[in-house]
């Protein structure tokens, strides 16, 4: 499922700017193929449906919710996985040598297009990997490929377990050298869990915060459907939700229908 987000221009721009420079290598000739449409697809209405697959029954709250308490929550697995076969090394001068090590289990953090002054770019995959497990520095890095030979480092203040959009914090990205992978069942040794906490009201709307590995990913309001309803989509199950009798400041959920 693509995600049409903002990443900002100036990935864009620089590597025009490399590029023009004569700087930029070409894509390695082993680099894994970038993902089919099909394999992307997800449920357009339920978010992170294309990156990650609910893994047993959800836990959702039996009483009413107070701000901050958890509404629905479900351990997940990603779609796809991966395999680093080459070190990934620096391409920027601002992070030399080895980024992640041969070997360090990955996953497809999602497709995601760069909206600039130039227009609408070409889609770009999010590939994540995780160098400490094989002896790296770094607990992880994430990485935005391009049809180049280059990568650009995704910041490091985001959530690296899921991602709904990110620009570069410093208006410059840092670059590595193309990952080479190799899709394959991974383990990833973290506990994936995926929370939505009610966030307070918003006027008459709930506010919802996503979180990823116990690190909020992102909070939204709810929009009432025409049936009266809040209703919220995951990978885990639908559910509807209303103020509590008594306590509007509580949320009470139940199963949608």
């Amino acid at each position: 499922m693509m995600k049409s987000v903002f990443l900002g221009g100036a990935m864009a721009l620089a590597l025009l700017g490399l590029s023009a420079c004569g700087s930029v290598p070409a894509a390695p000739l082993n680099a894994a193929p970038t993902l089919t449409p099909e394999q992307r697809a997800g449920d357009a209405s339920v978010q992170f449906s294309g990156v990650i697959t609910a893994v047993g029954p959800a836990t959702i709250a039996s009483q009413p919710v107070d701000k901050g308490g958890t509404l629905i929550k479900s351990a997940y697995r990603y779609r796809h996985t991966a395999e680093l076969v080459e070190d990934v090394v620096g391409f920027s001068i601002t992070v030399p040598g080895v980024q992640a090590p041969k070997g360090a289990p990955g996953y497809y953090a999602g497709t995601f297009r760069s909206f600039s002054q130039r227009g609408v770019g070409e889609p770009s995959e999010l590939w994540c990997f995780l160098p400490k497990v094989v002896g790296g520095k770094r607990d992880n890095i994430c990485l935005l490929r391009s049809d180049t030979g280059v990568a650009a480092i995704a910041p490091t203040r985001m959530n690296p377990w899921l991602w709904t959009q990110f620009s570069p914090a410093s208006g410059t990205f840092d670059y590595t050298h193309a990952p080479v992978f190799e899709l394959r069942p991974v383990e990833i040794p973290a506990e994936l869990q995926l929370e939505y906490r009610f966030a307070g009201w918003q006027g008459d709307k709930p506010r919802i915060a996503a979180f990823a590995g116990g690190r909020e990913v992102q909070t939204t309001a709810l929009s009432r459907q025409a049936d009266g309803r809040f209703v919220l989509k995951t990978v885990a199950g639908v559910v509807s939700l209303s103020a509590a009798p008594g306590n509007p400041d509580q949320v009470v959920v139940v199963v949608a229908p």
